[in-house]
């Protein structure tokens, strides 16, 4: 891990996972280039026959920190690295279906919190979808037909009840790994000092449903985060520049 803060006079590269702040800091950053995967949620389930769901959720702190004067907004950029696997998978025979769903997904949300304690400010616009993903199968699979034989002799073979089948399989995998960015504001601060938090997390989950006949449901869903950079930087804006409108259809 690797911490980097730019003041106004200097620039200087601190090599150590403590947090920093400098007495006039305009800009701030951190950042891991370590290619490891530092947040993660992972689930599977194999061979379900019944209906069964379940999820995996998982949370990680990385922080900045500077000084602001007062009534100065902070500018926050984060970026960062998501990694999402999600695998279905049904096998049956004699017209069994199955439904099989996997759900993998990275977050992020910013906080500023006084370095002397107090409240924390969440930053606009709150929690944010950095990447998540669906995934569904449905599938009737009649079998892969093996022999036949005409049990009762009446000249004529039943199917299926003369037959033999082994299971038919059918599966989907999806492995994505992308980068994200998105920009965060905390307007009007408070004079102080600032730990600046991005709250990373994720969730896996997995839900097998819809039996009926002969057919079983496999499912995994993961999801990671790995590198990222936060930067942040003391701006004032514009009188009314910052503002919450939603978008209207003309």
């Amino acid at each position: 891990m690797r911490r980097l803060l730019i003041s106004t006079v200097c620039v200087s590269v601190v090599l150590s996972a403590s947090a920093f702040a400098g007495p006039s800091a305009k800009f701030a950053a951190t950042y891991d280039d370590s290619g490891t995967f530092k947040v993660g949620s992972v689930i599977w389930i194999d061979d379900a026959t019944s209906y069964a769901t379940d999820c995996d959720e998982n949370a990680g702190v990385t922080m900045a920190t500077i000084k602001v004067p007062q009534d100065k907004e902070l500018l926050v950029g984060l970026s960062a690295e998501v990694l999402l696997v999600t695998d279905t998978s049904i096998k049956g025979k004699e017209g069994g279906t199955a439904r099989s769903l996997a759900y993998a997904a990275g977050f992020v949300a910013l906080e500023a919190c006084p370095v002397d304690g107090g409240a924390c400010q969440l930053a606009a616009p709150g929690s944010v979808t950095l990447a998540d993903r669906f995934q569904i199968m449905d599938a009737t699979l009649g079998g892969v037909l093996e022999s036949c034989t005409d049990e009762d002799g009446d000249g004529a073979v039943s199917v299926p009840d003369e037959c033999e089948f082994s299971d038919e399989e059918i599966g989907l995998v999806l492995d994505t790994l992308s980068s994200h960015h998105f920009n965060f504001v905390l307007p009007d601060m408070d004079q102080g000092e600032y730990n600046i938090k991005a709250l990373f997390s994720t969730a896996a989950c997995y839900e097998v449903s819809g039996f009926d006949g002969s057919a079983s449901a496999s499912t995994f869903a993961a999801a990671f985060i790995g590198k990222y950079m936060l930067t942040v930087q003391q701006v004032r804006a514009t009188k009314n520049g910052i503002i919450n409108v939603e978008i209207a259809e003309q």
